[in-house]
């Protein structure tokens, strides 16, 4: 920091030294005990660097005119509070008054500023050993052989306070950035420039106080209905089984092409009750590998197989006619489980490998019995 700033290292110490109360002949304590006291009056060497007059320490009772009376010097009960110190400042360029308190807080201390009427409080925490050294404490001002006060080393003994003089500038930089430049914004003063956080800090300041306050969150005072488990969210239903890419029927319609039903595999296909009918038709002419037009071995060909045939015009024994490839039990389009049998076949008799709900075999004739009545049962 340069020497002409108003916040150099040298323009607050000897701020410090004029600020120690005067001290009183026949005295024998020290005028500066504790290093929360050296910070205390550090803090206040930078605000009357930069302009700030002192108006007294409590911001209900000011005691201004005593403080003009004892300018530069600070009235002898400054630091009557034990680790807590309060001052109260106004200054030339703002109509606002201007509160700063130093507590300790364990090993660290919290220096905190306010503008009256703003309501806005800014703070910073410093680690009072990274900057004060106790080894230098006490401090006491100089008397000469007359009994008179001499300050003139008070200075250089006031430096070896803090740590080093780079630590000074670092304090002072704390205080700055965080408490004056946010309490009085765009300060003029001769050899004082504002850094970029400075700018940054007085730009969230203006923002700041551009916005609305902020309205509390009052609670619900209805307490939340109690929701099952799982919770049937009318507007979020659970979701559907997907669809096929490109296939979107409307719901509820029938399915007449078997676009929802699961694949098939085609090791087990699935059967219906009507048999495979015109299935080898989709084969080419002499191409089919059963085709009943060509028997023989090889392509084009095959031997026939009961209950085998698949094509327009299907035997008796065929999967539709109760043959050896039907499903013995499985449903009957012509006659329903649990239905009266009618006779359909001509003559009276059952068509041919009907189904009977007497339990119809395999043959014309059913397994055993007359008319198609399976099992020898005669009505």
């Amino acid at each position: 920091m340069s020497t002409d700033s108003p916040l150099s290292s040298s323009a607050i110490l000897q701020q410090m030294a004029d600020a120690l109360p005067t001290h009183p002949q026949g005295d024998t304590t020290s005028d500066l005990s504790s290093s929360h006291e050296a910070l205390a009056l550090f803090t206040h060497g930078c605000m009357a660097s930069l302009g700030f007059r002192l108006i007294g320490f409590d911001e209900d009772k000011l005691d201004e005119a005593r403080c003009h009376e004892l300018a530069p010097r600070l009235p002898p009960n400054w630091n009557a509070s034990f680790n807590t110190y309060a001052f109260v400042y106004a200054h030339q360029q703002s109509a606002l008054r201007f509160v700063i308190r130093i507590d300790r807080m364990g090993g660290k201390a919290e220096i905190r500023g306010l503008g009256i009427n703003d309501e806005r409080i800014t703070r910073v925490e410093a680690t009072i050993k990274d900057f004060i050294s106790n080894a230098a404490l006490p401090v006491r001002i100089t008397i000469d052989g007359d009994g008179e006060e001499d300050r003139s080393s008070l200075p250089q003994s006031l430096q070896r306070v803090f740590i080093s003089e780079s630590r000074i500038e670092d304090l002072a930089n704390l205080i700055k950035i965080n408490i004056i430049q946010k309490l009085l914004p765009s300060l003029q003063k001769e050899g004082y420039e504002e850094s970029p956080d400075d700018r940054a800090a007085r730009q969230d300041a203006d923002e700041a106080a551009r916005r609305p306050p902020r309205q509390p969150v009052l609670p619900d005072p209805l307490p939340q209905p109690a929701q099952p488990y799982p919770f049937n969210d009318p507007l979020n239903p659970p979701p559907r089984n997907p669809l096929p890419a490109g296939d979107f029927p409307p719901p509820g319609f029938e399915d007449p092409y078997d676009i929802n039903r699961p694949a098939r595999s085609p090791f087990h296909p699935g059967r219906s009750p009507f048999g495979n009918i015109g299935a080898d038709d989709l084969n080419p002419p002499g191409l089919g590998p059963h085709d009943p037009l060509r028997p023989g071995i090889g392509i084009g060909g095959g031997l026939p197989r009961p209950g085998r045939g698949r094509g327009m015009h299907p035997t008796f024994d065929d999967p539709l006619f109760g043959g050896p490839g039907g499903d013995n039990g499985d449903f009957d389009p012509q006659v329903p489980p649990g239905a009266r049998y009618d006779p359909l076949g001509p003559g009276g008799l059952p068509r041919l490998g009907g189904r009977r709900p007497g339990g119809g075999g395999n043959g014309p004739f059913g397994r055993g019995g007359f008319g198609g009545f399976g099992g020898g049962d005669i009505i």
